[in-house]
C-alpha cells in the first residue's frame, strides 16, 4: 500500500493564510516602489567602493554601523544599478524567513493550538513592519534585525529545551542582526526575558550567558570605536514636557495603532503617520489596558513579567529617540514608525506569554478557542489591509520614481546627452545630504548618463527629471574684448588667457563662443575639449576661484577665434 500522505492541520493552513496575505500586500508594494533619500546615497557609495571594501562596509553612516546593508547594496549595484526589485528581493526573503521562524517559535513555546494564531497574526499583519520597510534604506536595517530576533529566539528555546549545539544558532543570529543595525544589541536582553518567562534558571547555562555578555561588550566597543555619537548636540532644549509628548505620540499614534493594523488616518509628512483622532487614541489605550488586565488575570505573575519586558523594550526605543532626534526634530519624531518597527515581534511574543502557559502546561480553550482565534485574526487582517492601503502609497516615493524614469527614458532616446549637475528636489534627496543630493549622485548610475562634460549641447534636469536644453548663461562675469577685430582671441598651441571683468568664486557654467575652420583638440582651463569646425558655443562647468579662462590647442591646426566668454548660471528652455 502507498504511504499515507500527512496533511497539514487546519491551524497550520490558517497560519499560512495569516502569514501569506500581508506578505503578498507588502511584496507587491515593495517590488513596485522606488528609491529615495538615503537609498541613493548608499547606492552611489556602493558603486564607487564595491562589496569587499572594508572602509565602505564599516563606515560611520550618520552614527550607524551597518556593514551587512552596505554589502547587499554593493552586490545589487554591481549587478544592476538602481534596480528596485533586485534590492528588495533579499528583504522579502528575510521577511518570509522571519515569519516561518516566528511560527516555529510559537509552536515550540506553546504547542500547536489555535490560540497562537492571534499573536502570529499580530506580527504578520502589523503595519509597524509592513509600511516602513517599503523604504529600502530602513528595510535593510530592521528586516534583518527582525529575522535575527526570530532566529535567535527559536535557537535559544531549542537550546534551553535540549541543549546541543543550538547555542551556536543563537549567537550566529545575534551576530547577523548586529551586522545590519545596532538595535540588535537588545537581543541578549530579549533572550534573557524569554528565559524568565519560560521559568528557566540562568545558572544552568552560565557560560552561555557569559558568552552573550562578551559578545555584547565587544560590539559596543567596536561601535564606539568606529562611529560618532548620534546624541544630538544643541538644538531645542529637552524638557519633561517634550519627552512626555514624544512618549505619548510613540504610544498612542504609532505603537498601539500599528499593532492593530492602523493607523487609519493616513500618512503624515515624510515617513511619518498622521496622528489619530483623540477618540481613536483613547479607544486604543482603553483596549490596551483591557488586554493587559485580561492577560494578568490569565497569566498572573508570568503576564506581569511579559508586560514588563515589553515596557522595557518600549522605554529603550523612547530613550534612544529622545537622545538622537528629539532636539533636532521635536516630538513629531514619535509619529515615525521606523523607530518602533522592531517591537512588532516582541509585542506579539509578550502577549502570547501573558495569555498562554508555555509548554502546554494547561489545557487549551476547548471549543471556544478556534472561533475566537479565527475572528480576531480576520479582524486584524482586515484592519491591516485598510491601514496598509492608506499608508503604503506615501512610501512608494512616486516623484523619485518619476525623476529616475524620465532620466532613463531621455538617455535611452539620446545617448549623447550631457547634463549640467544640479541639486535634485528635496523629496528625492534632501539638501541636508549636501553633495550627495546632486543629480550626478542620484541618477549617475543610470547607464549612459554624462554629467559636467564639455559639450556644445548641454542640458539641465528640471524637478521632474526631464532634460531641458541650456540656451545660454545669465552672466555674472564676462571675458574682456579680445585684441583682434572679428576674432577676439586667436588661439593656437600657445596658451591664451582671457581675463574676466569680474573675479569669480564658486561653481558656475562657462559659455565660450568660438569659430574655427577646422576641428581640433584643445584645453580650456586644463580640461580637454574638442573644437568643432564652424561657429559654435562650448559649455563647461567651472569651479573655484578664478579671474581668467585659459585656452589652447593641443597640437598644430587651424587657429580658434574665441569671440566671447561668459560665466554665470545656466538658462534652460
Amino acid at each position: 500500500m502507498p504511504a499515507a500522505v500527512r496533511r497539514p492541520s487546519t491551524v497550520v493552513l490558517a497560519a499560512v493564510v495569516a502569514g501569506l496575505v500581508p506578505f503578498l500586500f507588502h511584496a507587491w508594494a515593495a517590488l513596485h516602489g522606488n528609491l529615495a533619500q538615503d537609498d541613493f546615497v548608499v547606492t552611489h557609495r556602493a558603486a564607487a567602493a564595491g562589496p569587499f571594501d572594508l572602509a565602505f562596509l564599516f563606515q560611520d553612516y550618520h552614527g550607524h554601523l551597518t556593514p551587512g546593508g552596505f554589502f547587499l547594496a554593493a552586490v545589487a549595484t554591481a549587478w544592476a544599478p538602481l534596480n528596485v526589485p533586485l534590492l528588495m528581493l533579499p528583504l522579502l526573503l528575510m521577511r518570509a524567513a522571519a515569519t516561518v521562524l516566528f511560527w516555529c517559535l510559537l509552536v515550540r513555546c506553546f504547542g500547536r493550538r489555535w490560540a497562537i494564531l492571534v499573536p502570529f497574526t499580530v506580527f504578520t499583519a502589523s503595519t509597524l513592519l509592513l509600511v516602513p520597510t517599503l523604504w529600502w534604506a530602513y528595510g535593510v536595517q530592521i528586516g534583518p534585525v527582525v529575522l535575527a530576533a526570530a532566529g535567535a529566539l527559536h535557537a535559544h528555546v531549542r537550546y534551553l529545551d535540549g541543549g546541543g549545539r543550538w547555542w551556536l544558532g543563537a549567537f550566529a543570529w545575534t551576530l547577523f542582526g548586529l551586522a545590519f543595525y545596532e538595535k540588535a544589541a537588545v537581543l541578549p536582553i530579549l533572550l534573557a526575558g524569554v528565559t524568565v518567562l519560560l521559568g528557566r534558571s540562568f545558572r544552568d547555562h552560565a557560560r552561555y550567558w557569559l558568552g552573550h555578555g562578551v559578545l555584547l561588550l565587544g560590539f559596543v566597543a567596536g561601535y564606539l570605536a568606529l562611529t560618532s555619537s548620534q546624541v544630538t548636540a544643541g538644538g531645542t532644549p529637552m524638557s519633561a514636557g517634550t519627552a512626555a509628548d514624544l512618549t505619548g505620540r510613540m504610544l498612542g499614534d504609532t505603537l498601539l495603532p500599528g499593532l492593530a493594523g492602523g493607523p487609519w488616518s493616513g500618512p503624515g509628512p515624510g515617513a511619518t503617520w498622521a496622528p489619530s483622532p483623540f477618540a481613536v487614541v483613547v479607544a486604543l489605550v482603553v483596549a490596551a489596558l483591557a488586554i493587559g488586565t485580561a492577560g494578568v488575570r490569565a497569566g498572573g505573575r508570568r503576564a506581569w513579567r511579559a508586560w514588563a519586558l515589553l515596557g522595557f523594550l518600549f522605554a529603550v526605543d523612547v530613550t534612544l529617540l529622545a537622545l538622537t532626534r528629539l532636539r533636532e526634530i521635536g516630538p513629531a519624531a514619535g509619529d515615525d514608525p521606523r523607530y518602533l518597527a522592531e517591537l512588532a515581534l516582541p509585542a506579539a511574543l509578550c502577549g502570547a506569554f501573558a495569555f498562554l502557559p508555555p509548554h502546554g502546561t494547561a489545557p487549551s480553550g476547548g471549543q471556544r478557542e478556534r472561533p475566537i482565534a479565527l475572528a480576531l485574526c480576520v479582524l486584524l487582517l482586515a484592519s491591516s489591509a485598510v491601514g496598509f492601503t492608506r499608508l503604503s502609497p506615501a512610501m512608494r516615493f512616486e516623484h523619485s520614481g518619476q525623476y529616475v524614469g524620465n532620466v532613463r527614458a531621455a538617455v535611452a532616446e539620446d545617448p549623447d546627452l550631457v547634463f549640467y549637475d544640479t541639486f535634485v528636489p528635496s523629496d528625492v534627496v534632501h539638501e541636508w545630504f549636501g553633495t550627495d543630493s546632486l543629480a550626478s549622485r542620484v541618477v549617475g548610475l543610470v547607464p549612459g548618463t554624462h554629467f559636467d562634460q564639455p559639450a556644445t549641447r548641454m542640458h539641465l534636469l528640471d524637478p521632474t527629471g526631464t532634460p531641458r536644453r541650456i540656451t545660454g548663461v545669465q552672466p555674472l562675469s564676462r571675458g574682456k574684448p579680445g585684441p583682434v577685430p572679428d576674432c577676439g582671441y586667436p588661439v593656437g598651441e600657445t596658451p591664451v588667457d582671457v581675463p574676466l571683468d569680474t573675479p569669480m568664486l564658486g561653481r558656475y557654467l562657462l559659455k565660450l563662443d568660438y569659430y574655427t575652420s577646422d576641428g581640433g583638440e584643445g584645453l580650456v582651463n586644463r580640461t580637454p575639449v574638442w573644437f568643432q569646425a564652424g561657429l559654435h558655443s562650448l559649455y563647461l562647468p567651472v569651479d573655484g576661484l578664478y579671474d581668467r579662462v585659459g585656452v589652447r590647442l593641443s597640437g598644430p591646426g587651424a587657429p580658434v577665434c574665441v569671440a566671447r566668454v561668459e560665466v554665470g548660471k545656466p538658462i534652460a528652455q
